[in-house]
């Protein structure tokens, strides 16, 4: 993983102290707008969040969604399981480090929020793939991640080259990584959706 988690940039993976970075900044207040326009989903829906952190999409989602969230971080499993119960499944694995047949063509919709710019490029790539093998015919993949584009202010790009993800990449660089396993892919570029100067890129990309 192509990640800093030395000096403040550690404190971030406490959950409580994410969480509140996030209602600062106006991370969190995004991703009720995120949530609702990625994931309003019919009853019954099956969902895969991929690095759940702690949970924040369960804040977002519709309860009759059957929630599925996995991390590599074991504080935020033990985090999600106290605080939501059987609210919803929570496994801590690695993504793509072993393939679940029995989730082949299982979810309807599969959410990777802020991770491919923490992943190398052969990293990244497993996750797409999985995520692809994981999705029913017709389901999707959103990935929304930190980025860098054309037009993009100074002080755009020193926030963004802080970011904790060591591997941020022009918007048409995520695009070409995503196009080698989904062919319809619908993108949208957000720069203001945080309090701080940041610019993301989303994408969502049907099977």
């Amino acid at each position: 993983m192509t990640h800093i988690n030395t000096g403040i940039r550690k404190i971030l993976e406490n959950p409580l102290i994410y969480n509140l970075f996030h209602n600062i900044t106006g991370g969190n207040a995004f991703r009720k707008h995120y949530f609702s326009t990625y994931f309003d989903l019919p009853k019954g829906a099956k969902v895969l969040d991929i690095g759940c952190g702690s949970g924040v999409m369960l804040e977002n989602i519709k309860q009759h969604i059957n929630y599925y969230g996995i991390d590599f971080e074991k504080s935020y499993i033990d985090f999600c399981k106290e605080k939501y119960g059987d609210r919803g499944n929570f496994i801590h694995e690695t993504v793509g480090a072993s393939l679940r047949e029995e989730w082949f063509d299982y979810f309807d919709a599969v959410n990777a929020h802020g991770l491919l710019h923490h992943l190398s490029d052969a990293d990244g790539a497993t996750l797409i793939e999985t995520a692809q093998k994981y999705l029913k015919p017709g389901g999707y993949l959103v990935t929304f991640d930190t980025t860098y584009h054309d037009n993009q202010s100074s002080i755009s790009k020193w926030f963004v080259s802080k970011d904790r993800g060591q591997n941020v990449k022009h918007t048409e660089e995520y695009l070409e990584l995503a196009s080698n396993y989904f062919q319809k892919i619908d993108s949208k570029l957000f720069t203001n959706y945080s309090k701080l100067p940041y610019s993301a890129f989303a994408m969502k990309m049907t099977k």
